[in-house]
């Protein structure tokens, strides 16, 4: 299991405040089976949020795509609007 840790930031800091319940349902929502997460973590901020994913996967670079996909595909919603991977 690997624990891949990403940062996101916003444009718009004042209108984008979210919980970290939010960030991390959001996540799971768009986790799928072939993803591997087995645990998420997030610290939110104004104007910056971190989110950790335990993976399982072979190895790190592996672990590190997987979450960066399952982070792409939250951040397609309505509620992660203006929000980015830094």
């Amino acid at each position: 299991m690997h624990l891949v840790r990403v940062t996101l930031g916003s444009v718009d800091p004042a209108r984008n405040q979210l919980s970290k319940a939010t960030v991390i349902d959001l996540l799971w929502a768009h986790a799928q089976a072939g993803d591997a997460v087995e645990h998420v973590w997030a610290r939110t901020g104004a104007d910056l949020t971190t989110v950790v994913l335990f993976i399982r996967a072979t190895d790190e670079k592996l672990a590190r795509g997987q979450a960066i996909e399952v982070v792409t595909r939250a951040l397609r919603a309505p509620a992660l609007d203006g929000w980015h991977i830094r």
